[in-house]
């Protein structure tokens, strides 16, 4: 069971926007057995979904990522694509330039993260080189423009979570081989698909696939190396409880936490 709660005002105090907590039960008796930190999880899940996408989706030689926001969302984005391709030089832009130092201070050489991460000056200055886009903001608008993007690039978006939010532009979304990780959460909550949807630009059906649809074997990926694809993410309860599991399983291994009697 996860709890999130969302405080939009809470940069401005040196907060993270987004505060939650889980609590995992067993699975058999339902017994709780533990409380974890619900942002770590929920970034690191997110990330791990965007990791999957892109090593299924990206071109394999992939050199380039850009990433839009710089907060703890993006960090594992990061993480996660530079897991699974061998990215060389990382754009990042924010509109908040003390935030992008501190991001380039704690990820540059950072496990599999490049030491070759550069503040870009402008959305079109990290797009027009990238081959793998990460955008995790809570924009209501596009944070770049659909003409400045390479031919075959991979974009992840997993910042437009409401109606409300619009991160990728329409153009993009209606021109990419779209992707998702549930159908019936995104059309409901992605406002990335919404209002493209509601402008008359493509309905439902524009959706390829799922990303377990294509794991499985049971839809195509990636067609071509020119081709764009988009995998947009709002996240299922089930990443939660088998992040949490395996977070819980990795705990007792390493003797981490805090055992308290109830």
């Amino acid at each position: 069971m996860k709890t999130v709660s969302i405080f939009p005002g809470n940069t401005e105090r040196g907060l993270p926007i987004i505060h939650g907590a889980v609590l995992v039960l067993e699975a058999d008796t339902g017994r709780p057995v533990a409380l974890l930190e619900g942002g770590s999880l929920t970034a690191i899940r997110t990330g791990a979904g965007s990791g999957a996408a892109t090593d299924i989706l990206a071109r394999r030689d992939s050199k380039v990522a850009a990433i839009f926001g710089a907060g703890i969302q993006s960090r594992t984005q990061l993480e996660a694509i530079c897991t699974v391709r061998w990215i060389e030089k990382v754009l990042i832009f924010d509109p908040q330039p003390e935030i992008v130092t501190k991001f380039i201070s704690e990820m540059a050489g950072y496990g599999p993260v490049p030491h070759d991460i550069q503040q870009a000056g402008t959305p079109r200055e990290a797009v027009s080189i990238a081959d793998v886009i990460c955008c995790a903001t809570t924009s209501s608008q596009p944070v770049f423009e659909d003409q400045h993007l390479m031919p075959g690039v991979h974009i992840n978006g997993v910042g437009s979570y409401t109606p409300s939010m619009q991160e990728i532009p329409p153009e993009t979304v209606e021109r990419s081989a779209l992707f998702v990780d549930s159908r019936s959460a995104a059309l409901s909550e992605a406002g990335d698909l919404i209002q493209p949807i509601k402008e008359g630009r493509f309905d439902e059906h524009h959706i390829q696939a799922e990303l377990g649809e294509i794991i499985n074997g049971e839809k195509p990926g990636r067609e071509n190396s020119d081709q764009i694809t988009f995998f947009k993410s709002v996240g299922v309860a089930v990443q939660d409880a088998a992040a949490a599991r395996l977070a819980l399983v990795n705990a007792r291994k390493m003797g981490l936490g805090q055992e308290v009697q109830l």
